[in-house]
């Protein structure tokens, strides 16, 4: 194989695996409400408001930060003083789906788009 072709496969290959990666995730990606089994999230840039369906009472938490990691969105937060973070990720294409990272704290969530 010629150099020119070595050169214009690679860059053919290139190419390829470029197109096929996802758009970067930005806050609107995540802003909003969200829909789980046991929780709804209401995430917007300096809180996220969190609604448990056992009618356990509503909770506020601040949010200081989000960044933006490939695929994954790790938002910092702070629960009673206590720096915090949580990831979430698994974004569908359509972005109606996510999942949050399973964690010490607990399991992996998944969550949809509420209507």
């Amino acid at each position: 194989m010629s150099t020119i072709a070595r050169i214009a496969f690679l860059a053919t290959v290139m190419s390829i695996g470029l197109a096929g990666e996802a758009a970067a995730l930005a806050f609107k990606d995540i802003s909003g409400k969200w829909c789980g089994l046991t929780t709804n999230y209401v995430f917007s840039r300096n809180s996220l408001t969190v609604t448990f369906h056992d009618r356990s009472p509503t909770r506020k938490f601040e949010v200081t930060s989000y960044d933006y990691l490939g695929d994954t969105i790790k938002m910092h937060w702070v629960s009673k003083g206590e720096k915090l973070f949580t990831d979430f990720s698994e974004f569908s294409a359509d972005n109606r789906t996510m999942a949050q990272q399973k964690n010490d704290a607990g399991p992996r969530r998944p969550f949809r788009r509420c209507k």
